[in-house]
């Protein structure tokens, strides 16, 4: 049976750079998106659309640069250590906890808020994402790795 850890076929590295654009842009995107809100919940009355820009702003570039920096940190490290597996979306998961850190500017959120990011990502990854990780083996292969998990009567009887 295959490692437990990694049910992933071989893929080509990702370019960092295009990775940390394109996950930017969509984190920029989000942003817009609840700035939006903010802005129109604000209890502030007779603001204008600008303000969505202007004193929400920072939620855009916030959340730009948590998606840049968390897919960036990821692509990167698999192309640094050649593996396609958890540990890179741990890292990544730091990087972009370190991101909303800095936005408070405190070292100990900043500490936190990695952790907590490396600590979500990499398990989300590890348990094989939405798709599971069963994903992809055939009927005898999750059978067996349902078995690794529990103990045979073999295991209980008496060596004699």
């Amino acid at each position: 049976m295959e490692s437990q850890t990694q049910n992933k076929t071989p893929s080509v590295p990702k370019d960092w750079k295009m990775e940390t654009a394109k996950y930017a842009l969509g984190g920029a995107g989000i942003g817009l998106f609840v700035s939006a809100f903010q802005t129109a919940y604000s209890p502030r009355k007779g603001g204008s659309a600008l303000d969505l820009f202007g004193k929400f702003g920072g939620t855009i570039w916030f959340l730009g640069a948590m998606g840049g920096a968390y897919a960036g940190v990821s692509a990167a490290t698999e192309q640094i250590r050649g593996k396609d597996d958890y540990l890179n979306d741990v890292a990544g998961g730091c990087a972009a906890g370190l991101i909303a850190g800095l936005r408070k500017r405190s070292i100990p959120v900043a500490l936190g808020s990695c952790a907590f990011f490396a600590a979500s990502m990499g398990t989300y990854e590890y348990s094989g994402g939405l798709q599971g990780k069963m994903h992809g083996m055939s009927r005898e292969e999750r059978d067996e790795y349902r078995a690794s998990f529990f103990a045979s009567e073999n295991d209980f009887r008496e060596k004699k």
